[in-house]
């Protein structure tokens, strides 16, 4: 067992030294790290913490991005400070998970094995560093949990309070949707010894009340200060401040999601599908007070047919979904070599099974962030990382009961085969890694910036962030070579403000009267992310207006003349600079 633990392990810090040499050379180059990076780039040249101007989407989300403007105020404007700054809660989450995992039957091989799960989901090798909110929200909740749960702190009751408080306090400060997680956490206190229910209520779910209430405080304050409710504060806008194009275009776009993401069941990614059904199903029925053989003889057959069937069932149209999908080699051979595993975890040895308490626990505690994430925002499975915790734990113990069963029922060798499994799907996932040598068509491979790079383009930032994602550097380096000349910048890239904060207004220009006032214009183009069917459920004006309108047509404002506009450079279906004279 020590060199199983040792085995995982050593694939989670080969996962973490690389994404901190990365983080150290690569510059951000993630969407919404750069959109929201704005804050910090503010805060660093003397703006407002609370700058109402950003609006509530930026203020709801203070720690990560405050404390990296104050960082960069301290030290000077340096990528790699903020980068590391994201790297410290990836740690966190390890931690949390291990701990987590780890707390029940199993020990630390269990916990060995959450923590490589972490390795075997996309998103979280992608975002690891990538200066978004999602992987804080997952490591703040799950310390938050492990400290309500009883499994690290203090033995002094009141400073396990104040540091739960704390923790519930950082959690809400990271982003809104660690609320319904901090919900779950507060619901799994109610399973365990009813005689000392009262003092778990009293001692650990009154602190963890504080704290969320706390944390509500910053939100009721930036909610009155922009004449919101806070409801609408913690949505991001309101009804006046969003358009109704807007909420019809997401509407779409959830309801195509629900059908692929949702319904394929590729929550954690391809690689752990069928892995999440079973431990859904396995634990559903342990919770029902359902002997652990029976669980297994009908989860996992039922798990391995659904494992199929979901994705077959779900709406692909905007991708193939599910681990079968042969144009994903490794998922397809990792999910079938793991079905004869599964079954022979009816074998596990009774003493060594999962109790049925933590299995309720872990998921009571995942189901109100999952379904807040399935009801509000399912077309993006990063969106349910306040519930990676509980979920990983989940798929945890139920893998241990097959790494144990395997060893049982074939001899005490064949138990690695699960956690070989793991272990090369985890070094396989690292192509994710930081999302570098992603494409336009969302394809991404680190194997392409690393060969882009090769020995001396690391040391070389612009070199870095035109081989981690090409197009966005040449956004960049264009954009740059057109402000050398004096002038403010307009742009409905929000990506362009964290650059040059100062000289750049975001906005939507939809006439050529708009740009008076401004020297250069930058135009950028994507695709919608929707099916051709769900584009034509929104009207033309619908989609337009949802879309960016006549601000995201290149061939409009190569025509205005009132102020002349001079193409200064172009990449056709990406981007386009303009010299706006006067």
């Amino acid at each position: 067992m020590t060199a199983m633990r040792r085995a995982m392990g050593a694939v989670v810090v080969l996962f973490v030294v690389a994404l901190t040499w990365v983080a150290v050379w690569v510059p951000y180059h993630a969407t919404d790290a750069l959109i929201y990076g704005r804050w910090s780039r503010l805060i660093e040249l003397g703006g407002p913490v609370a700058d109402l101007s950003l609006g509530a989407g930026y203020l709801q989300r203070p720690l990560f991005y405050v404390v990296q403007g104050w960082l960069w105020q301290l030290f000077g404007f340096h990528e790699w400070i903020g980068r590391l700054w994201a790297l410290v809660f990836l740690i966190a989450l390890v931690w949390a998970v291990w701990r987590v995992a780890g707390s029940d039957r199993g020990g630390a091989v269990t916990g060995a094995i959450g923590a490589l799960l972490l390795v075997c989901n996309p998103d979280v090798v992608q975002l690891g560093a990538a200066g978004l909110t999602d992987v804080p929200v997952a490591a703040t909740v799950g310390v938050a949990g492990v400290l309500v749960l009883g499994l690290a702190g203090p033995r002094d009751r009141w400073a396990l309070g104040g540091l739960i408080a704390a923790a519930a306090l950082v959690a809400g400060l990271t982003k809104p949707s660690s609320y319904f997680a901090l919900l779950g956490v507060g619901l799994a206190l109610f399973v365990g010894p009813r005689p000392q229910l009262r003092s778990r209520l009293l001692w650990r779910g009154v602190p963890l009340a504080v704290g969320t209430l706390l944390s509500l405080v910053w939100a009721a304050i930036q909610a009155g200060r922009l004449d919101l409710g806070i409801s609408d504060f913690l949505k991001g806008g309101s009804a006046e401040t969003i358009s109704a194009a807007v909420y019809s275009f997401y509407d779409q776009l959830n309801a195509q999601s629900r059908g692929s993401f949702i319904l394929g069941m590729e929550w954690l990614g391809p690689y752990l599908t069928l892995p999440l059904i079973f431990a859904i199903l396995y634990a559903v029925l342990r919770i029902a007070a359902r002997p652990h053989r029976l669980a297994v003889t009908i989860a996992a057959p039922t798990a391995i047919i659904l494992s199929w069937l979901l994705p077959f069932l779900a709406d692909s149209s905007n991708g193939t979904v599910g681990p079968f999908d042969l144009d994903r080699p490794v998922a397809v051979v990792a999910t079938v070599l793991l079905f004869v595993p599964l079954w022979l975890a009816r074998d596990c040895p009774t003493d060594e099974l999962p109790t049925r308490a933590h299995l309720t626990r872990m998921f009571v505690w995942a189901l109100p962030p999952t379904m807040a994430w399935i009801s509000s925002a399912p077309f993006n499975t990063r969106y349910l990382s306040p519930a990676w915790v509980p979920l990983v734990a989940l798929i945890a113990a139920a893998l241990w009961t097959a790494v144990r069963g395997t060893a049982a029922a074939r001899g005490r060798g064949w138990g690695w085969v699960v956690v070989a499994i793991l272990i090369v799907v985890g070094v396989v996932d690292l192509r994710n890694l930081d999302g570098l040598g992603q494409r336009p068509d969302g394809s991404i491979d680190a194997a392409r910036t690393i060969r882009a790079l090769k020995v001396t383009g690391w040391f070389h930032p612009d070199q870095a962030r035109a081989a981690a994602d090409p197009a966005l550097g040449a956004l960049v380096d264009d954009t740059g070579a057109a402000l050398r000349a004096p002038g403010r910048l307009i742009t409905g890239d929000g990506r362009l403000p964290y650059y040059w904060p100062l000289r750049t207004t975001r906005g939507e220009p939809q006439r050529c009267a708009d740009l008076r006032g401004y020297r250069t214009l930058v135009v950028t183009q994507s695709a919608t992310g929707l099916a051709a069917a769900r584009e034509k459920a929104l009207t033309p004006a619908e989609l337009a207006e949802a879309t960016g309108g006549r601000a995201a047509q290149i061939a409009f404002w190569r025509r205005c003349q009132d102020p002349p506009v001079r193409t200064l450079s172009i990449q056709p279906r990406e981007f386009a600079v303009f010299r706006i004279g006067r």
